[in-house]
């Protein structure tokens, strides 16, 4: 297994949605399953996108290239997916007429920054340029006092594949057979129904930590997506 992270702050096109409503409960969402073309390139692959706040900060972190169908890409990773080709968006809506109001990007870059692959951000609210710094450091923009990471961490989304599959089972919707590298769906083993499918398994994630008022007055809507460069 590689060395991972934890998560400490706080083409086709993967999406996922989350509302972050102050003062209210939150609307979480999570995409574990693509098209084709999406699940053929890791780096494509967005699984979760969560936002929370902090204080008086929010906090988005989007994960990609975690169990996917990539052919060239096996879990658990050793290293995390910064490929240069692919760029990212945060969406943010504040006014709830699901159009953004904020667009926050990123890329990584083909050359090295400090030594380690270079992650470039634009778009950030209250930055005075782009925003570049090397993947797997904590980051300050003075300008907008946003904290910036990226890097390899542990999946954190927890997902019972056998009581999932059980319950399908017990609906009598006769699930099929999976094609699921998973130990405990070998009857021949005793399992706990309980278990954490992506546990062991590695994403890609990349987190910013931002004043709220930068961002909105209120509730605000949040969506990311991984797109292709020509």
């Amino acid at each position: 297994m590689g060395t991972r992270t934890k998560l400490k702050l706080g083409a086709g096109i993967a999406l996922a949605v989350a509302v972050a409503l102050p003062c209210a409960p939150d609307v979480q969402a999570s995409d574990h399953d693509e098209s084709p073309i999406v699940k053929g390139k890791a780096a494509l692959d967005i699984t979760d996108l969560y936002v929370f706040q902090k204080n008086e900060k929010t906090v988005i972190i989007v994960a990609w290239a975690g169990f996917t169908d990539d052919l060239d890409y096996t879990q658990p990773t050793k290293a995390g997916v910064f490929l240069p080709d692919v760029l990212y968006t945060i969406h943010i809506d504040n006014n709830a007429d699901n159009v953004a109001d904020h667009k926050i990007y990123w890329r990584f870059s083909s050359n090295d920054v400090g030594g380690k692959k270079g992650i470039e951000w634009s778009g950030i609210p209250g930055a005075e340029a782009n925003v570049v710094h090397p993947v797997e450091e904590v980051y300050k923009d003075a300008a907008s006092g946003a904290q910036l990471w990226t890097g390899h961490a542990d999946d954190p989304f927890f997902f019972d594949a056998l009581g999932y599959l059980l319950t399908l089972e017990s609906a009598g919707m006769n699930a099929a057979s999976p094609n699921l590298k998973f130990g405990c769906l070998d009857p021949a083993k005793k399992c706990d129904s309980s278990q954490d499918f992506l546990a062991g398994l590695n994403v890609t994630a990349a987190a910013i930590e931002i004043d709220h008022a930068k961002l909105g007055a209120g509730a605000i809507q949040v969506w990311a997506t991984a797109s292709k460069k020509p």
